[in-house]
């Protein structure tokens, strides 16, 4: 198994990326996103952190955290949340991608990349940095004409 080598500081706010497997475009049906919801909602209640911001784009999520202060797991928290959302996703019918031989020897569904970045926000500047560009991503997308949409 490998070991990334992140940036944990408890407390800490986090900007974070996930893409799908193959960058399939699916995140937002209405089955995906009310799982994503009920799973987030759960993993949320058991490990908290507060939503600073978040896009949800057909082929990606975009967040900003911001973690307890004693706390600074959030490789947990999107372990169990892709986790859930892949067992839950397929059982109600999702489809996931073509799994290639690695998927197969690690059992593991062809629904999210492996990976996902993040980013320690490091002060209120690049906070203001993340949160806008977070909600112009629609707009960056040809999905909506201005953020406010």
């Amino acid at each position: 198994m490998s070991q990334y080598i992140r940036a944990k500081t408890p407390g800490g706010l986090y900007f974070f990326t996930l893409i799908p497997f193959d960058r399939r475009k699916f995140l937002t049906s209405n089955l995906a996103r009310r799982i994503l919801r009920e799973v987030w909602q759960d993993v949320q209640n058991k490990h908290p952190f507060t939503v600073e911001a978040v896009c949800l784009l057909p082929e990606d999520l975009h967040c900003i955290w911001r973690l307890p202060e004693d706390d600074s797991d959030y490789p947990k928290r999107w372990r169990l949340i892709k986790g859930m959302f892949a067992r839950r996703y397929l059982k109600a019918g999702g489809k996931e991608g073509a799994r290639n031989k690695s998927h197969l020897r690690k059992r593991e569904a062809a629904i999210w990349q492996r990976r996902y970045w993040e980013h320690l926000i490091r002060d209120d500047e690049d906070f203001e940095k993340h949160f806008d560009d977070i909600h112009f991503k629609p707009v960056k997308h040809a999905l909506v004409r201005k953020p406010q949409d």
